[in-house]
């Protein structure tokens, strides 16, 4: 059952209790967490301030004196939430999610039953043989518990409860009367129509694709650049998404989950031996056949049997700001490499265009000849291809940043 709270206290406590629901394992609880935030306020401070400061994860800034914390909640719901809360959506706000890069996700949505215990031992198996855990994730349920926190305006609350309400999924509809709970408990006993122009849906019915389209103009003036639209159309894992659309200026409009399933497309990171491959998709099309049966059954918990790794198609919409930030936090060697290799790189390279713009985009050892995330590459828990070979120092060539950062992976089609 997910847990739903509100919390009110100082900015930097609630936005040092995101960092330890991001790092920490689920062994210890919210509760746990939040209190030993209180009890060392010092330590948090320094901690919030040190982040911000030296790795400009400036997300920290965003946190106002109440959060909302969400406990117990499927990797999927959570995917859902963040897919609605986006500038374009008209639906503002900010937080943190329990990072799978770090935390093992060793819980699971009732739903999924015995089939949790294969997806995470697969999941270890993939991690004790080296695999990146960015990367062994990949083999994950989208029923896999996770949790967040994030700050939010009661409006913008009321807003996703009226997206939630209808759902065919029982753990969303629960989402949203926690949300209208806690908008009750802050003394608003209001109700409001608001519903956002763009959803998500469940079922593959009278949803098209929009046509591929992506228009930028450099205003040689101003020295700015102009977006008229973006209608860009990508492909990538679920996983991906999890991290795209907290981007919150781009709006991914990805195509029904009905539509996924019946696809049975996968995405194999290069890290996967032969071995490790041939399990994958073994697991992959047992998943892909309990999806189907849900399916004809026209039950919705199919959705929890996706596997993270499990390609989706997706028309993108962002804001001209947002493109630039994505092309200069996105590139960085650090970040997803499927983000890299299916935004973040393609963004960039349109940019790239303008002769002007080349030093103002880009990863960060480009724009300012400076790494700040060595001490991550050293301890080898992410590797950038440019940093290995440029040891931090100023790369030579733009264009062969964005080879060297583009590692794209393969898909395969489960046939059942």
């Amino acid at each position: 059952m997910v847990k739903i709270n509100y919390l009110k206290d100082e900015p930097y406590i609630l936005a040092a209790l995101g960092v330890k629901i991001s790092q920490s394992s689920f062994e210890k609880n919210i509760e746990e967490l939040y209190r030993e935030c209180k009890e060392n306020k010092e330590e948090a401070k320094k901690i919030v301030n040190s982040i911000i400061k030296n790795h400009h994860h400036n997300i920290l800034l965003d946190f106002s004196p109440f959060v909302i914390t969400v406990d117990e909640i499927s990797r999927f719901a959570a995917l859902y939430l963040w897919r609605n809360i986006n500038a374009l959506n008209l639906i503002p706000g900010a937080g943190i999610e329990a990072s799978f890069r770090v935390i093992k996700p060793t819980r699971y949505n009732k739903v999924v039953s015995n089939f949790w215990k294969f997806s995470f031992e697969l999941y270890n198996e993939f991690v004790e043989k080296e695999i990146p855990p960015q990367d062994a994730r990949y083999i994950i349920l989208e029923g896999a518990l996770t949790r967040i926190i994030f700050a939010i305006q009661p409006r913008y609350l009321l807003k996703l409860y009226n997206i939630l309400k209808n759902s065919p999924i029982e753990e969303l509809r629960e989402i949203g009367k926690g949300f209208k709970k806690v908008v009750r408990e802050s003394g608003f006993e209001t109700d409001i129509e608001e519903i956002p122009a763009s959803f998500w849906e469940i079922w593959d019915e009278k949803v098209k694709n929009n046509e591929n389209e992506f228009a930028l103009n450099y205003l040689e003036k101003t020295k700015t650049v102009s977006l008229n639209r973006i209608n860009y159309n990508i492909k990538g894992s679920l996983s991906m998404y999890a991290q795209l659309v907290r981007e919150r200026q781009f709006l991914c409009n990805i195509e029904p989950m009905e539509r996924i399933a019946k696809k049975a497309r996968f995405v194999i990171p290069n890290s996967f031996s032969n071995k490790i491959k041939e399990e994958y998709i073994k697991f992959a099309k047992t998943a892909n056949e309990k999806q189907i049966k849900l399916i004809e059954k026209k039950d919705p918990n199919f959705i929890y049997f996706l596997l993270l790794g499990q390609e989706a198609e997706c028309n993108l919409n962002c804001t001209w700001s947002g493109i630039i930030e994505s092309s200069k936090k996105r590139c960085c060697g650090v970040a997803q490499w499927e983000i890299r290799s299916n935004v973040a790189v393609p963004i960039t390279t349109e940019l790239s265009k303008y002769p002007e713009l080349k030093n103002k985009i880009g990863p960060r050892c480009w724009r300012e000849n400076r790494c700040i995330e060595p001490a991550t590459f050293k301890t080898k828990k992410n590797k950038c291809p440019v940093f290995e070979k440029y040891a931090g120092k100023k790369p030579e060539n733009f264009e062969e940043v964005l080879k060297l950062l583009n590692k794209p992976g393969s898909t395969v089609k489960i046939r059942i």
